[in-house]
């Protein structure tokens, strides 16, 4: 966003500061990574729709690249028991991210409303991971708008003890083609680009319990995608990529299929977003105004850390688990220090630190 800022406002000129910050602040508002969007509003404002394409496909383009790259470098290393370890050690590392994402957005809400609705969407959360009762994280975010649009002094988040709702495609199953995996692939995606609301790890609460249930990904190895979207340049959201092209593979469809799901996967989480600002502009600019609406998005933000929280959970403890003793150490020892280093370090920073440790876990063993 700075470097944005420097060259499309200072260096360039071709928008003011004003319009600018007036972009912020839409953005902020839309579901989806901020940073890519601002992207698509700065072309937006420069040469209008086709501009905005352009320049978010190429703000997308480099991480695009490289995340599928490392996707099949992932695929085809699972054999090499190195690389197993490496990846084995950094799991810690990115659970850590994760607390520390959910810790960050903590200490944001200060209102007892907000709190109250935090722990609900992680109690929520919970539930729906522990019991038989249906709670997917898209639910409990969209209740906890809805519930912040209606609350009362004692409501609190009541409302997100509501049932939860069937995953879709429970009601497509009878379609058994090769090709539905990518249909799979867009309703998925499609989903959780809608309430990517708050950050881009907010994508873990949204994606997990679908790439794990449909059995395109286990939980260890989704980790590994939230670590190579960490670690590539772009919107950690490009994790995305990464789920779509194991996704493809999983489905026996080979090269073709995979790159074709990694692509799905990227269009589907990114189409609201390009909706919402490409054609939506005008009349989203004056709904950010709306107070019922503005009380929609609070109760989503507020719920966003409990949502987090609730999906970190089974994911921390997944991380921890290891057969050699020395590996498991050497986990218990990352957990630690990067709970500790995570206000010194970026994310991505983290990430390589924990690789780099890995690497040298794995010559030791």
């Amino acid at each position: 966003m700075a470097l944005m800022r420097d060259q499309v406002v200072r260096q360039y000129r071709w928008v003011s500061t004003q319009a600018f910050a007036e972009g912020v602040a839409l953005c902020e508002a839309l579901p989806g990574p901020t940073s890519s969007q601002m992207a698509m509003v700065l072309g937006w404002l420069c040469r209008g729709a086709l501009g905005g394409l352009v320049s978010g496909f190429c703000f997308l383009l480099p991480g695009l690249v490289i995340v599928l790259l490392l996707s099949e470098l992932w695929r085809q290393g699972q054999s090499i028991a190195s690389l197993v370890t490496v990846l084995v050690v950094v799991k810690p590392v990115v659970a850590a991210v994760i607390w520390a994402f959910v810790g960050k957005l903590l200490r944001q809400q200060r209102q007892p409303w907000q709190q109250a609705m935090a722990v609900s969407v992680a109690l929520g959360g919970l539930f729906h991971q522990f019991s038989p009762l249906v709670l997917p994280a898209g639910l409990l975010l969209l209740a906890a708008g809805l519930a912040n649009c209606w609350r009362a002094p004692v409501m609190g988040g009541t409302l997100l003890l509501l049932p939860g709702l069937v995953p879709w495609q429970a009601a497509l199953g009878w379609v058994q083609a090769p090709w539905f995996r990518l249909v799979e692939v867009a309703g998925v995606f499609l989903q959780a680009g809608l309430l990517v609301f708050g950050g881009g790890l907010v994508i873990i609460p949204l994606l997990q319990d679908q790439v794990v249930g449909l059995g395109w990904l286990s939980e260890a190895q989704f980790l590994d995608g939230v670590a190579i979207g960490q670690v590539s340049p772009g919107p950690v959201v490009l994790t995305s990529t990464f789920v779509g092209y194991q996704a493809g593979w999983s489905a026996g469809g080979g090269l073709v299929t995979a790159t074709t799901g990694a692509m799905v996967a990227t269009a589907a989480i990114f189409l609201p977003s390009v909706v919402f600002i490409l054609v939506g502009t005008p009349l989203l600019q004056r709904i950010r105004r709306n107070e019922r609406v503005g009380r929609f998005l609070a109760g989503v933000l507020a719920g966003v850390p409990g949502a987090v929280a609730g999906a970190a959970i089974p994911l921390t403890w997944t991380s921890l688990q290891a057969e050699e003793p020395l590996t498991r150490l050497a986990l218990l020892g990352l957990f630690c220090t990067a709970l500790l280093l995570n206000r010194w370090l970026k994310p991505s920073q983290l990430v390589l630190l924990g690789l780099g440790l890995g690497l040298v876990v794995a010559l030791l063993l």
